[in-house]
């Protein structure tokens, strides 16, 4: 009589497929969660941590499950190549992550005008008060990032700025409009970060300048060390669609960066125009014209 010999099933085999899929829903309930301002990001940190340990985990699994199909014939590669699929997909967040702080220099606050950037909106919720502009990395990582001067005047362009504000869905704060076309404008905005929700903050600066008019941006993180360029990123889509804004009402095909040699030469007693000062409303924005959804 002919003994049968039982075949193991593997125990990380089914261990890993149990990690592979808890990983996501936690990753995904921990964002919609902040997304919806349920929970601080501390709190968010924490959930993403757990769900990455348990993605690890099911990939770690998942290798030590398919090594021992291999080697000693057991049972479970359906779990294991599940567990290891699921913890792929639950760990690309984090190997994205990864890459853009290897790829990207360590800024969470980018301006167009380093020298005198404009100012930020106060918020007891930024970990970094005031921004942290580093001139020097900015500079070597971004050279490209520099004052625009536009020849319309600062309503023109400030309603220019508008449009693509809205256009991208940003919440419009603070503002101060030009009243005619040689006033100083400013407008302060806070954004979100697609994924994670994170708040961030930019500040529009319009001032009237021998060509036209100057526009300075400036976008800062409230959370965090590192932006991942999200700052940057965020600048040159504005800078981008106030192009194409200016482009398709005034026809104007060429704009030229505030480094570059003006149109013409400012008088000798020409002034550069203090900051504009905004006025700080009892109210929040009403709805109608100044939050805009996205």
């Amino acid at each position: 009589m002919r003994k049968r010999l039982s075949i193991r099933r593997s125990s990380a085999a089914k261990f890993s497929r149990f990690a592979g899929i808890v990983a996501i829903p936690v990753l995904v309930i921990g964002t919609l969660l902040h997304r919806g301002e349920r929970i601080d990001s501390t709190t968010l940190f924490a959930i993403l941590g757990l769900g990455f340990v348990l993605a690890f985990v099911a990939v770690a699994a998942a290798v030590t499950a398919l090594t021992a199909v291999w080697r000693q014939g057991a049972r479970g590669t359906g779990d294991a190549v599940l567990g290891l699929i699921f913890g792929l997909i639950a760990l690309a967040p984090a190997i994205g992550v990864a890459g853009a702080t290897l790829y990207y220099p360590r800024l969470t606050d980018i301006s167009t005008d380093l020298e005198r950037p404009p100012r930020l909106a106060p918020s007891p919720r930024r970990s970094n008060p005031g921004g942290h502009l580093n001139p020097k990395l900015q500079r070597s990582a971004y050279p490209n990032i520099v004052p625009r001067r536009f020849p319309v005047g600062t309503a023109q362009l400030y309603g220019a700025v508008e449009q693509v504000i809205k256009e991208r869905g940003w919440m419009i704060g603070p503002h101060l409009a030009p009243a005619i076309n040689d006033d100083p404008a400013a407008i302060r905005i806070e954004t979100h970060t697609p994924i994670l929700g994170f708040v961030d903050d930019m500040s529009v600066r319009i001032l009237p300048d021998p060509i036209g008019a100057r526009l300075d941006i400036r976008s800062a993180s409230r959370v965090g060390d590192h932006d991942l360029g999200a700052n940057a990123r965020r600048i040159r889509d504005l800078l981008t669609g106030v192009d194409t804004v200016l482009t398709e009402a005034y026809g104007i095909t060429e704009v030229q960066d505030a480094d570059t040699a003006p149109l013409e030469l400012p008088p000798e007693d020409y002034e550069t125009p203090g900051e504009p000062e905004i006025p700080v409303p009892g109210d929040k924005p009403s709805a109608g014209n100044d939050a805009v959804s996205g």
